[in-house]
C-alpha cells in the first residue's frame, strides 16, 4: 500500500472495513476483531494510528513484537485459524502496521470462548441470535433454508394429488409406481427430513404452508399515490398465500387488476398489452420467491404506487455479489433445493438470465441491493401514472 492511499484511508475515518489501533490492547481483543472482519467483508487493521486519526506510529521493536501477537492470536486464539497478512507504511516518517484480515470462505469463525464475531458499523458486536446465526451458516454454504426441516409438519401436509402430478410429469411414474413409502419418496425429493417436510416441500407442495410458516406470504398493496405515508388509504390489498406457485399466480391477479392496459392495435376485441411488461414483472416476482433468504423472517412485499411498481425480498445479495453483477447475469444459489423445483415448477430457468430478461424488457427498471434494510428492490417505472 502506497502512503497517499494510506493517509487518504484514515481522512475518512474508522469504518466497517477499516479500524483504528495505537497498540493490541490484549490477545481476547485481538481475536475477536480478527473474527469480526473474517465473518463480513474483510478489512484493516491499522496499528499505531490512534482513534482519532493521529498517526502515532511504530518503531522497529513494536512493529516486531506486533506481528508475532498478531500471528499467535490468529492461529492459537481463532477457530478455524485465521492467516491474515502484514505491511509497514512509512507515513510522515512514522511507521504504520497494516494488517490486512480477507472476508473467509470458512465463515463463521470463534474466538476461544466460542463466540462468533461480526462487524457493526465502525464497531463490532457479538451474535447471539439463532436467526443470524443460520444465515451466517448459510452464506458459509453450510447448509440452506430450504433444507432445514419444517418444525409440527408431517408428511400428512403434502398434498398427494400435486406431488402425483408432478411425479407423473417429470418421472413418467405416479408415486404409487415407484413402489416407495411415501417418506421415502419424500426424502429422495428433498421434500422431507425424517417425518418433517423441508422448507422447500412445505412451499411446493404443502396442503396450507402458512400453517406452519405465516409470514412467508407476499404483502400486496395498491397506493393511490407515489408514497405510503401520504395517506391511510389504499386501493386494493390482499395477502397472497399458498404454495410458491399459488403465490406467483395471485401476485400476477394483483397486478393484473390494478395495472392499466393499453391497447397496442385498433382491434377493440384484444385485450390489451400491460402498461409493464408481464413477462418482466414475472421475472422479477419468481425471483423475489425462490432467492430470497427464507432465515429471515419477514414477508415478501409487492406495492404498486401511481408511478411505479416495487418488488421487496429479504435478504441482500449474498456473498458479496454486487447489483451490476446481479444485471450481468451472476447469481449465487442461496436456495439450491428450491431453484431445482422451481425450473420444474415456475416459468424459471435457472441459467441468471431472468433479471437480463426483465431489464431488456423494461429498462425503465431499477435494482437495489438494500444493505440497512437487509433487502433487495426490484423498482419498474409505470408508463402511465393514474
Amino acid at each position: 500500500m502506497e502512503a497517499l492511499e494510506l493517509l487518504e484511508l484514515i481522512a475518512l475515518g474508522e469504518t466497517s472495513t477499516v479500524q483504528f489501533k495505537r497498540t493490541i490492547e490484549s490477545p481476547d481483543k485481538l481475536a475477536a476483531e480478527l473474527c469480526a472482519f473474517a465473518n463480513s467483508e474483510g478489512g484493516l487493521l491499522l496499528f499505531g494510528v490512534e482513534n482519532d486519526g493521529t498517526i502515532a506510529g511504530c518503531s522497529a521493536e513494536e512493529v516486531r513484537a506486533l506481528t508475532s501477537t498478531i500471528a499467535n492470536v490468529a492461529a492459537n486464539n481463532v477457530r478455524e485459524p485465521l492467516f491474515p497478512t502484514c505491511e509497514v507504511v512509512k507515513v510522515q516518517d512514522k511507521n504504520v502496521l497494516v494488517v490486512r484480515v480477507p472476508e473467509s470462505e470458512a465463515k463463521p469463525h470463534f474466538d476461544k470462548n466460542g463466540a462468533i464475531w461480526v462487524k457493526n458499523m465502525a464497531d463490532k458486536r457479538r451474535v447471539t441470535s439463532r436467526e443470524e446465526l443460520r444465515r451466517i451458516f448459510q452464506d458459509a454454504h453450510v447448509f440452506s433454508a430450504d433444507e432445514m426441516p419444517v418444525p409440527r409438519s408431517t408428511l400428512e401436509d403434502l398434498d398427494l394429488e400435486a406431488l402425483d402430478a408432478f411425479h407423473r410429469k417429470h418421472y413418467s411414474q405416479s408415486v404409487a409406481e415407484t413402489g416407495l413409502p411415501l417418506g421415502r419418496l419424500a426424502e429422495n425429493l428433498n421434500l422431507a427430513r425424517g417425518n418433517h417436510l423441508t422448507l422447500a416441500g412445505l412451499l411446493f407442495f404443502g396442503k396450507h404452508p402458512q400453517k406452519y410458516r405465516p409470514e412467508l406470504v407476499i404483502k400486496a398493496v395498491a397506493y393511490p399515490g407515489v408514497s405510503a405515508t401520504e395517506t391511510t388509504k389504499y386501493l386494493d390489498s390482499e395477502d397472497l398465500d399458498g404454495t410458491l406457485p399459488a403465490q406467483l399466480a395471485k401476485a400476477k391477479a394483483f397486478l393484473r387488476r390494478n395495472l392499466v392496459k393499453t391497447q397496442s392495435n385498433q382491434n377493440i376485441n384484444t385485450e390489451g398489452e400491460w402498461e409493464i411488461p408481464e413477462q418482466a414483472l414475472e421475472e422479477l416476482l419468481v425471483n423475489m420467491l425462490v432467492h430470497r433468504n427464507y432465515f429471515i423472517s419477514a414477508t415478501n412485499k409487492l406495492f404498486i404506487y401511481s408511478d411505479r411498481v416495487e418488488i421487496h425480498s429479504p435478504g441482500c445479495l449474498p456473498n458479496q455479489l454486487t447489483v451490476e453483477q446481479v444485471k450481468a447475469g451472476n447469481s449465487i444459489s442461496r436456495n439450491p433445493i428450491l431453484l431445482t423445483l422451481a425450473s420444474k415448477l415456475l416459468p424459471y430457468r435457472g441459467i441468471g438470465t431472468g433479471i437480463r430478461r426483465a431489464l431488456a424488457l423494461h429498462p425503465e427498471t431499477e435494482l437495489y441491493n438494500d444493505v440497512t434494510e437487509n433487502r433487495f428492490r426490484s423498482v419498474l417505472k409505470r408508463t402511465r401514472k393514474v
